[in-house]
């Protein structure tokens, strides 16, 4: 018998035998790990191993955990979900891991997420606010001498607080003390400090009241950054563990030094694996659609897991991240313009 003919037979032979395409997951686990701009740390490719038998290939291989682009990760996509185990960080920064945030126009663009507050919310929508048709608010938004408050059901009812005096700074300037701990935990009351006392309004009765000066207002403990974070102010409110810092920390690490504002804003999220940095990263646009000086105060915690925060830009949203990994969602877009928000 000739080789050739010995060929031909082998082929008849296998010619019905089917076997498994394992080329898409062998590239798939096979892939590297990018490389880490800020660190200079280069990580290394994961090896494979491919062993032949009887005409099927197995294959084996261990990569390492790859930091996922904005927006995109291989954990969970809802509240409740189980918690993976190990992530890499897009980064360090005195030891501390670091996540970079999406920046403002990819923020826009990412898969919405159930919660508590309705995809929209159009200020301009809202109706005069009347005693008894609600009873406690999720969110505050103070325009000028108006606070329209977001009710648990999507409601929008505008305020009039053209009653409430501006208050004097211990620096002597006075203005309008609307503020991001204007509305209570239990968003029952609206509270205003005033020179000699608090006003506190009532969602439930529509009434003001009195309170002695400086026990309206209820605010929580920022969590402790893990670096030294003496350069930037701590601003917004804080909520469950969670709180946001302005720029400062110059050598804190961006995404792209040629693209994104240098000593970002970052916020700070306490979690079971102890304080997880998120820097917000803000692309270079000419001015024309740059985030807000102080842009990104937290708005409070969808579950332990996912803390959300009001992204001020030209259309402000609200954003959810997955603490401690490269998933980001998108919580609501805000329509109409306000000057700040305060959240339960």
């Amino acid at each position: 018998m000739t080789q050739e003919r010995l060929r031909e037979l082998l082929r008849e032979r296998v010619a019905d035998e089917q076997m498994p395409d394992r080329s898409a997951q062998a590239w798939g686990r096979a892939r590297t790990v990018r490389r880490r701009r800020r660190l200079g740390a280069v990580a290394g490719v994961a090896g494979v191993a491919v062993l032949v038998s009887g005409g099927i290939a197995a294959l084996s291989s261990t990569p390492l955990t790859d930091p996922r682009e904005p927006g995109v990760s291989d954990t969970r996509t809802t509240p409740g979900a189980p918690t993976p185990t190990a992530v890499v960080p897009d980064a360090t920064y005195e030891g501390a891991p670091l996540w970079w945030s999406p920046d403002q126009a990819q923020e826009r663009t990412l898969t919405p997420i159930d919660s508590q507050f309705p995809a929209e919310i159009d200020l301009d929508a809202s109706e005069p606010f009347v005693p008894g048709e609600l009873g406690h608010a999720i969110a505050a938004f103070a325009r000028g001498r108006e606070v329209v408050l977001l009710g648990p059901s999507g409601e929008l009812r505008t305020v009039d607080v053209s009653s409430v005096e501006k208050f004097t700074k211990p620096n002597g300037y006075r203005y309008f003390p609307a503020s991001s701990w204007m509305l209570t935990p239990d968003g029952e009351h609206l509270v205003f400090p005033q020179d000699d006392h608090d006003a506190v309004f009532s969602l439930g009765t529509g009434s003001w009241s009195t309170v002695p000066r400086g026990t309206g207002l209820v605010k929580q403990d920022p969590p402790r950054p893990p670096f030294d974070a003496s350069a930037a102010q701590q601003y917004g409110a804080a909520h469950q563990g969670a709180a946001s810092w302005g720029m400062g920390v110059a050598a804190l690490p961006v995404r792209d030094s040629g693209e994104d504002l240098s000593g970002p804003e970052f916020l700070v999220a306490d979690s079971a694996d102890g304080p997880a940095v998120l820097a917000f990263m803000d692309r270079f646009s000419n001015g024309q659609d740059n985030r807000w000086k102080d842009c990104c105060p937290v708005a409070g915690r969808l579950d332990q897991d996912w803390v959300v925060y009001e992204s001020r830009q030209s259309t402000p949203l609200l954003v959810a991240w997955h603490v401690g990994t490269g998933e980001f969602r998108l919580v609501s877009r805000i329509l109409g313009a306000y000057d700040l928000a305060s959240f339960v």
